[in-house]
């Protein structure tokens, strides 16, 4: 009997029309819940949004990005998702790029390089390191 995956493959869906510059990948972890924090930046508090039930890493390159959800919680108890994107369609400016804890997904917002459309490769969807290691 073969072993299951150590990780689900989450579902998602991108976008480039939420903010200039960015391409927004929309990462669906049902059971996922936020949590809001406030930190002070110098003299002003910042609310900033973090999971309430999993441990979330991300990692960003210059063509790929890899992001994963470890719950430990509630829903996602013992629940662990990768998407590995193993080559974007053009590069991205990796300490520009970030993530948004929402509830049931996870936003990752990719800077592009050049001011210039992803489209048609948007649509067929990103290359993830599953795809690649088929055939």
């Amino acid at each position: 009997m073969a072993e299951a995956p150590e990780f689900e493959i989450p579902s998602y869906a991108c976008d480039e029309k939420t903010k200039e510059g960015y391409v927004r990948v929309i990462v669906s972890i049902r059971g996922l819940k936020k949590t809001s924090k406030i930190i002070l930046k110098g003299i002003i508090p910042k609310s900033i949004k973090e999971a309430e039930n999993a441990e979330v890493d991300s990692e960003f390159e210059q063509r790929s990005f890899v992001l994963t959800v470890k719950g430990h919680k509630g829903e996602l108890s013992n629940k662990k998702y990768q998407l590995r994107i193993q080559q974007l369609p053009h590069e991205i400016i990796s300490n520009q790029s970030y993530i948004k804890i929402d509830d049931s997904r996870i936003l990752v917002f990719l800077k592009k390089l050049e001011d210039r459309s992803w489209y048609p490769e948007l649509e067929t969807g990103l290359e993830t390191a599953e795809e690649k290691n088929v055939g």
